[in-house]
């Protein structure tokens, strides 16, 4: 999937938060796809008309991104777009929870990613959380099926393990490295990576499900430089970046069905 995705170089549309917009652009250009940084309303319609996919961070909430998400979803539903939800802290506070049901509820939405914490909170269960992070989650598989049934989604959970389901198969992916937590924009980046598989337009399940293996596995060479050559937080960021750009051939990543 990542060499059609490189030769065929979807443009992603993202409206996502402003700490962390160049890092995700210049994610997406080291997978192989062309990012878009916008929330100005007034070309959501100009936009979902040249786009393959949007994703929609809401990690830096305000109102009006609030009502540009929802316009920018009207436009790409009625295009049959695909779009990835990142309901970023929605444990956290009333508004985002609120902001994040109402998003879900336009019926627009192809994939929900989030972490436990985040996940949970959208299907009535309570998970530990700390800020925006995300501790064990007792019930994650649970938790991922249940949020892509009650949401007509593709549920994707990140973490330790990363965990997708259509509401009926779940699926597990282990590997990465813990140095993902310590860097900001990891889990943002990896939303609009889903965006650009998404475009692709193949078996959604799969392509998420690949795309999370892909993201740990490329964590994993980078983490492999970091020691390498006896670096931390900074290296491992400029590492993950290089690791994105070349070949990933899973080596460390595991994906296995749950039952």
């Amino acid at each position: 999937m990542l060499k059609e995705l490189r030769q065929k170089r979807p443009l992603v549309h993202n409206i996502t938060n402003y700490v962390v917009a160049q890092f995700v652009a210049n994610g997406l250009l080291a997978l192989g796809a062309s990012p878009l940084m916008s929330d100005a309303i007034a070309e959501m319609q100009d936009l979902a008309k040249i786009s393959d996919a949007l994703a929609i961070n809401i990690g830096t909430l305000n109102e009006r991104t609030i009502l540009c998400a929802k316009e920018a979803i009207k436009h790409y539903k009625a295009l049959n777009k695909p779009i990835v939800l990142d309901p970023v802290g929605c444990s956290a506070s009333a508004l985002r929870h609120d902001t994040s049901l109402e998003l879900l509820e336009s019926e627009g939405i192809s994939v929900l990613r989030g972490n436990a914490a985040e996940l949970g909170s959208l299907v009535g269960i309570s998970c530990g959380s700390k800020g925006l992070d995300s501790h064990h989650a007792s019930m994650p598989i649970e938790i991922v099926k249940l949020a892509a049934q009650k949401y007509s989604v593709i549920a994707v959970m990140t973490g330790k393990t990363d965990y997708v389901s259509d509401g009926k198969k779940v699926f597990s992916i282990t590997g990465g490295s813990e140095y993902l937590a310590l860097i900001t924009g990891a889990g943002c980046l990896h939303t609009a990576a889903c965006a650009s598989f998404l475009s692709l337009k193949k078996d959604p399940l799969d392509s998420m499900v690949q795309l999370c293996a892909l993201y740990k596995q490329a964590a994993f060479n980078a983490q492999k430089k970091v020691l390498e050559n006896n670096g931390s937080n900074g290296s491992f960021l400029f590492y993950f970046l290089d690791a994105l750009s070349l070949p990933i051939k899973l080596e460390n990543s595991l994906i296995k069905e749950e039952l």
